[in-house]
C-alpha cells in the first residue's frame, strides 16, 4: 500500500539528508511505528506519505501512486490522514460535531452524507457525547480524538500519526492509542511516528530509524531484543521489557513475547 524505493531528502541548505537511500514495504492493514530519536528522519519519512514532502531522489508510492506527479497529489491525500502533535492546530471551528463537519463539506458532500460520517466518526473515536460540546472545553487526548474523527470522516484508507502523543500527559495518550488500535482493528492500516516505546508494543512492525537511515525493521519482540542496536539508536525499551529482562537475570522464565503490562502480569503471577 505504501512503497518507499531508494528515497533521499536534503533539507534546504541542510549538511546531512534527513533521510537517506530509504527503501520500506507497507501492506494494507498493518500497525507499523516508526521510532527513532529526535532527527533521526521518522516525521520526514512521515510527510513524505502524503506529499506533504517530496523526495530529492527515489520514489513514493502510495496506493499505485507515486507521490511526485502533481495530479496524483490530491488522490492520494483523500486516501491518507494525518495526525500531527498539537490538536488546537487541526481544529478549525469551536463545536466539536461542526468541526468533524468541516473537511466533508468542503469536498461538497450531501448533508445526509455528512451527518453520517460525523456520527460513525465520532462513535469510532468514542466522543458521541461530546457532539455538542465546545471544543476549548476538551482535554488535549479529547481534542486529539476529535481531530482524528476529522480526518475519518473524509474516509481515508491509511491514518498516519505523527508523533500525535508527544503533548498529550499518560491518560490522554492512552484515551488516543486505545483508539488507534480500535481502528486497526477495523482494517485501517496505521503508521505511528513515535518517541515512546510502550506504545508500539501491540504493532506489527517496528521501523527504527537513525541518522535519516533504517537500521531495524522487524516485530516488536524481534526490535526489543536487540539491545545494542537500540541504545546506538539513543532508544530505551518499555519498562515493561526492562522488568521482564531483570526477572530473566535473577532466574525467572518469562518468556520473550512478553512485552505490555498485561502479558507481564500474567507472566509474573504463576510464579508468587
Amino acid at each position: 500500500m505504501i512503497q518507499f524505493d531508494h528515497v533521499t531528502f536534503r533539507y534546504e541548505n541542510a549538511d546531512e539528508p534527513a533521510l537517506c537511500d530509504v527503501s520500506l514495504r507497507i501492506e494494507e492493514g498493518s500497525f507499523v511505528a516508526i521510532v527513532g530519536h529526535n532527527g533521526s528522519g521518522k516525521s520526514t519519512l512521515a510527510k513524505h506519505i502524503n506529499g506533504l514532502l517530496l523526495p530529492s531522489s527515489g520514489t513514493v508510492t502510495v496506493c499505485g501512486l507515486q507521490t511526485n506527479l502533481e495530479e496524483n497529489i490530491l488522490p492520494i491525500r483523500q486516501q491518507v490522514g494525518m495526525a500531527f502533535q498539537n490538536p488546537d492546530n487541526q481544529l478549525v471551528t469551536t463545536i466539536v460535531e461542526e468541526d468533524v463537519a468541516f473537511g466533508p463539506e468542503n469536498l461538497g458532500i450531501e448533508p445526509n452524507e455528512i451527518r453520517s460520517r460525523v456520527d460513525e466518526a465520532l462513535a469510532s473515536v468514542g466522543m458521541t457525547n461530546y457532539a455538542e460540546k465546545a471544543v476549548h472545553h476538551l482535554s488535549g487526548g479529547q481534542k486529539q480524538r476529535i481531530a482524528i474523527a476529522g480526518i475519518l470522516a473524509l474516509k481515508p484508507r491509511i491514518l498516519v500519526l505523527d508523533e500525535a502523543t508527544a503533548m498529550l500527559d499518560p491518560s490522554g495518550r492512552k484515551e488516543l492509542i486505545d483508539t488507534v488500535k480500535s481502528l486497526h482493528k477495523t482494517g485501517m492500516t496505521v503508521l505511528m511516528v513515535t518517541q515512546y516505546m510502550e506504545e508500539t508494543t501491540e504493532c506489527d512492525r517496528i521501523v527504527v530509524m537513525n541518522h535519516g537511515k533504517v537500521v531495524c525493521d522487524d516485530t516488536p519482540k524481534a526490535v526489543f531484543s536487540e539491545v545494542e542496536l537500540l541504545a546506538e539508536s539513543n532508544l530505551v525499551p518499555p519498562e515493561t521489557v526492562k522488568v521482564r529482562n531483570a526477572l530473566r537475570e535473577l532466574g525467572y522464565s518469562i518468556p520473550d513475547s512478553v512485552l505490555n503490562a498485561e502479558q507481564l502480569a500474567e507472566a509474573v503471577c504463576p510464579l508468587l
